[in-house]
């Protein structure tokens, strides 16, 4: 018998209904997220894809559920920079609603966060 225990973001195997098949464009903040993320990880070697990966994996089976693949790595990504003092989460949020405006456009910040 294995002592093997699934965490709740390993979902591998399980039944979990039809997959969608339909493509759905990318939203420009996921975008922007995603480029941000490669800059962090690829170029100036910030961040690891394994301390997104363990940032999103720590959120607990409520938030994680309720959070879109994108939204996770934005708030992991958050959190991270945060932990590491690079910019604090309100430096961060800041930054986003300068642009915004600079845009035009409000900034939605999700309600639920790993605070």
């Amino acid at each position: 018998m294995s002592d093997f225990r699934r965490g709740y973001h390993d979902i591998g195997g399980r039944p979990a209904g039809p997959v969608e098949k339909t493509t759905h464009p990318f939203q420009p903040w996921q975008k922007t997220g995603e480029a941000i993320r490669v800059a962090l990880e690829l170029k100036s070697r910030l961040v690891s894809l394994d301390e997104l990966r363990r940032g999103f994996e720590s959120f607990g089976p409520e938030l994680y559920s309720t959070l879109g693949f994108y939204e996770r790595r934005a708030e992991a990504l958050t959190a991270l920079l945060d932990e590491k003092g690079v910019m604090s989460r309100g430096e961060i949020g800041a930054r986003m609603e300068k642009i915004a405006a600079g845009r035009g456009q409000s900034v939605d910040f999700a309600s639920r966060t790993v605070r």
